[in-house]
């Protein structure tokens, strides 16, 4: 029997894919439901920096655009919303799945744990990050989105493991420092110190998460029975700290060796693996999008690493990889990127999506193939440099 759904209500049996409600948000979609989001209702008077004029840019936007599509363009959705385009995809995505329904979350607490999320996402925030910022979550969470339309994987997860999800895609880098694991462990930080060199910002982050969950005024899981809210808090903190690069290898092994064995993922530790690796492949996602949107992550994440490497000079210490400014060569550090850390996990997710994840991998080398021509373009500059001066020396003096 299903120890996570015994003695509840039949809606909590449901997968995500029976949970999904008509909506037209965007062209090609359902053709019932409102022209716009119910939400821009409500976010007039909640929302700062909301104006009327805003109402129309954003009905045309999600006419043209919809919430869970692969190629979604966040940066122009958080231009319209004034910086709260993570407040209206969770708004969006949990009325289409029903959430506040079936978990009984107040629409006010909701609204109060996503502002406070936006306001607080940077650990500095009078400096924020350039890429770890609320934007970021609001990609990976509208990548999560999408990911949550594909087959095999709405059939699987059930609408608490949608809800668990949706909370970890936004909580994932919640007051990220904006420094690596690795600098937080040299300087011996207090992050550091607090989790004991492990997995140190994907732990900092949960615990962040959680510390806001379980307040009154932005609490989503009071509606939950106590064995319903350690599960949901499990999920959560498991799937989070997934996201750390350097345990990669072994969530790719594991879950390779599940579709390669034609595994059916209905066991609830095999469902857990799924939300990781779906966690794993939208934090890392934008090698996959649409140039626009990649290039100007890449630049994004680039700048904070050479924040990153400033500080290193000023304290002394040697400057990490790919942070040093005056090295850098953002060609063939992105080649990198997808040779080591995003295609193999990014394949293997697509194998087990089969035909649907097509344009993520088509994407993606798309992508590549433009970073290697200019690695190659450079390559060459260089070497024609290198034997121009090596002529120049040889020849003799007069």
């Amino acid at each position: 029997s299903d120890t996570l759904t015994r003695g509840t209500s039949d809606v909590h049996r449901k997968s995500i894919a029976e949970l999904s409600a008509p909506t037209k948000l965007g062209k090609d979609r359902d053709a019932g439901g409102s022209k716009s989001p119910q939400c821009l209702e409500i976010a007039l008077p909640v929302v700062k920096g909301m104006q009327d004029e805003t109402v129309e840019p954003l009905q045309k936007f999600f006419e043209e655009q919809h919430f869970d599509a692969w190629h979604f363009d966040v940066f122009e959705l958080d231009e319209i919303t004034k910086g709260h385009s993570l407040w209206f995809i969770a708004t969006i995505l949990f009325e289409h799945y029903k959430i506040p329904d079936i978990f009984q979350i107040d629409a006010t607490k909701l609204s109060n744990f996503l502002l406070r999320l936006e306001d607080g996402y940077s650990y500095d925030m009078s400096s924020p990050n350039p890429y770890h910022c609320a934007v970021h979550a609001a990609d990976v969470l509208q990548t999560t989105a999408h990911f949550c339309t594909v087959g095999r994987v709405q059939k699987r997860l059930r609408v608490i493991h949608g809800f668990a999800l949706f909370v970890a895609a936004m909580g994932h880098d919640y007051r990220h420092p904006g420094r690596t694991n690795a600098f937080l462990i040299h300087t011996h930080d207090e992050i550091a110190i607090t989790y004991n060199d492990i997995s140190v910002l994907e732990n900092f982050h949960a615990a962040e998460l959680f510390k806001v969950l379980i307040q009154d005024e932005t609490d989503l899981l009071s509606g939950m029975d106590s064995r319903q809210a350690r599960t949901f808090r499990n999920m959560v903190v498991k799937t989070v700290l997934a996201t750390d690069l350097a345990q990669g290898f072994e969530y790719v092994g594991l879950f390779k060796g599940h579709v390669k064995t034609g595994h059916a993922f209905e066991s609830e530790e095999s469902k857990q693996l799924l939300m990781c690796m779906l966690m794993k492949v939208a934090d890392v996602s934008h090698p996959c999008k649409m140039w626009k949107a990649h290039l100007k992550w890449s630049e994004l994440i680039s700048e904070e690493f050479f924040i990153q490497g400033d500080l290193e000079v000023s304290l002394g210490l040697p400057i990490s990889p790919l942070c040093d400014r005056s090295a850098h060569f953002l060609p063939k550090s992105q080649c990198d990127f997808v040779d080591y850390v995003v295609r193999p996990c990014v394949e293997v997710f697509a194998d087990y999506c089969t035909e649907e994840a097509s344009v993520w991998v088509e994407t993606m080398d798309s992508n590549y193939k433009r970073w290697k021509a200019m690695y190659e373009e450079e390559g060459k500059r260089r070497e024609e440099e290198e034997k121009k001066a090596k002529k120049k020396s040889q020849v003799a003096p007069l």
